[in-house]
């Protein structure tokens, strides 16, 4: 029993110098829970053209053509137009920009539909 309340101390006393560090459980989120506006959205490729190639995803697919236009790749693999992207929003959240478009945290693309934030997949597979 001491021996198994050494090994826990001991792990304790490594452990902290990691955490001031910024290792460790702190670090694990890459990517913003929410922000505003198209420049915080990660994953956005900003060389888009309207109507070119792309590599179309369910996550982490929208671009932006030179004007700084909305685009997303469609179910064809070209880039389409799409909706104003706003930022980052969670899924389900409140939302009132009913003719905009968000990135969930997770790459998710988001709509506002009935006042919440909720997964739009309609150009990914239909577009």
């Amino acid at each position: 029993m001491k021996l198994m309340a050494a090994v826990a101390l001991a792990g304790g006393f490594l452990a902290a110098p990691l955490v001031g560090l910024g290792v460790g459980a702190g670090t694990a989120a890459a990517t913003p829970t929410i922000c505003d506006g198209a420049g915080c959205v990660p994953y956005v490729n900003h060389d888009a053209q309207l109507g070119a190639e792309c590599n179309q995803s369910t996550r982490y697919n929208f671009g932006m053509d030179s004007a700084g236009n909305t685009l997303a790749c469609s179910s064809k693999s070209q880039w389409v137009s799409s909706a104003p992207l706003v930022g980052v929003r969670t899924l389900r959240s409140p939302c009132a920009e009913s003719s905009s478009a968000a990135q969930s945290p997770d790459g998710v693309p988001l709509k506002c539909a009935d006042g919440a934030w909720s997964a739009d997949y309609w150009v990914m597979f239909y577009g």
